[in-house]
């Protein structure tokens, strides 16, 4: 792929100080030849074993569907294709790229091409490093061989610390031949242990697993967590109010309130506090925190709102309700007598008619908002380092970054960093990892 709007006697945006025509311009225009070429030999094989071998794909056909109904998408269908030719053995031996390849009537460029082609296997691959519509860095996730790739469409796509699985094709440079898939940071563990299970498999039914595997994380149904690890339903109390004038003057003492304000306050509670009571959560599980404005140590985890002759609480699970009835009777004891609880799953909340609303438009965040969630999200990470953490067999990463599981420390903040990119390319606010780095003394570890 040629170098976007850029003219022959412009300076090269390698950086070399040329002009492109003198530098970058020929190596460029020879990989859209190579590349070309490559796809128009890739097509002459498909055509021509789909003649030659139409039987085997009529098979290869119930083996790729595997009982299922014969709907393939555009994605299933490059699948299947560079499975068929690449990785499965014909009844008769050899894949058909490999059979095309040894044919005595292709010219040299031709069999080069189909060898090139038909060699090309299936890996696993850490991006380390990209420069979008040109190449990527790679290293393959089994022996830490890395690798650079010309790669003028996938490279848009990639994000680093991405997994990629996808073919390698040797050349100068090598490139990536047929369909490709990413996986997060944090999904690496379960794809180590499914080329665990599937060693010493046939390689055609191994690259055809990978291709179609889909990590037990993501099959997973989200389930809601509070930041301490109960189980998020919508929880509320009611109080009928035996005296609202000394009601109301205990709220005001109690939140620091001032005449004129909202008769309601935050029950609030430590964040440290709260995550070091979490326990493992089951795969799926999405934990739901808010801080109030500028206090991102402390959560609320119940509301109380005076309202006429009723007080009123509301939480997001069960246990925090049940404090909340604990802080409600010792601080205005016969003040207030309870009425009675209720407690809602999210299920059966999303099931009521009125919380079926259209969803609303993402609004509009300005630069200056951005920025400020941004810097909101980087202080709160910062706490994150001092905080126990699952993953750590309940140390903070602080301290597991100077312990045996640094490299598990290092995962974190690939995903981290992983995550904060996608969130940059969406126009959301992205916590600096760097920061978080230099705050570990993880900087050689990370480095591509």
């Amino acid at each position: 792929m040629a170098w976007p709007s850029v003219s022959r006697n412009a300076p090269c945006p390698c950086g070399s100080g040329r002009k492109f025509k003198r530098c970058c311009l020929a190596a460029e225009e020879r990989a859209v030849r190579e590349a070309r070429f490559d796809d128009a030999v890739g097509r002459r094989i498909q055509d021509w074993s789909s003649t030659v071998f139409d039987d085997e794909i009529a098979r290869a056909l119930e083996e790729f569907i595997a009982g299922g109904e014969l709907v393939m998408d555009d994605v299933d269908v490059q699948i299947f294709a560079t499975w068929f030719h690449n990785d499965r053995e014909l009844g008769c031996g050899g894949t058909p790229a490999r059979r095309y390849a040894a044919r005595r009537d292709l010219p040299d460029a031709e069999r080069a091409a189909a060898e090139r082609i038909a060699s090309a296997r299936l890996g696993l691959y850490r991006v380390l490093d990209l420069e979008p519509g040109r190449k990527l860095t790679l290293e393959a996730l089994l022996d830490g061989e890395r690798i650079e790739v010309r790669s003028p469409h996938v490279s848009h796509d990639a994000i680093r610390w991405d997994i990629l699985l996808g073919r390698l094709m040797a050349g100068d440079p090598p490139s990536l031949w047929g369909p490709t898939r990413f996986f997060e940071p944090c999904e690496e563990p379960e794809l180590r242990a499914e080329l665990d299970r599937l060693e010493g498999g046939s390689p055609g039914a191994s690259a055809l697993a990978l291709m179609r595997y889909i990590p037990p994380g993501r099959r997973a149904e989200p389930s809601f967590y509070t930041l301490e690890g109960d189980l998020v339903v919508l929880a509320a109390a009611r109080w009928k109010v035996h005296d609202r004038a000394l009601v109301a003057e205990r709220m005001r003492e109690l939140g620091g309130l001032v005449a004129g304000d909202p008769l309601e306050l935050e029950i609030t509670a430590e964040r440290a506090t709260l995550v070091r009571q979490r326990p493992p959560l089951p795969p799926g599980a999405i934990v739901v925190e808010a801080s109030p404005v500028g206090a991102i140590d402390t959560i609320p985890i119940a509301t109380l709102q005076l309202d006429g002759g009723e007080l009123r609480a509301e939480a997001i699970s069960e246990e925090r309700l049940e404090q909340t009835l604990e802080i409600v009777a010792a601080d205005f004891a016969e003040l207030v007598e309870l009425q009675g609880c209720d407690v809602t799953s999210v299920d059966e909340a999303l099931a009521e008619p009125s919380v079926r609303r259209r969803p609303r438009q993402r609004e509009r965040v300005d630069a200056a908002e951005l920025q400020l969630l941004g810097d909101l999200a980087n202080e709160r990470m910062r706490r994150w380092l001092d905080e126990p953490h699952q993953l750590l067999a309940g140390r903070t990463p602080r301290e597991a970054a100077v312990s045996p599981d640094r490299g598990e420390v290092v995962r974190l903040l690939h995903q981290l960093e992983n995550s904060a990119e996608r969130a940059r390319r969406r126009g959301e606010p992205a916590i600096d990892v760097a920061e978080l780095r230099d705050e570990l003394g993880l900087d050689d570890e990370l480095a591509a």
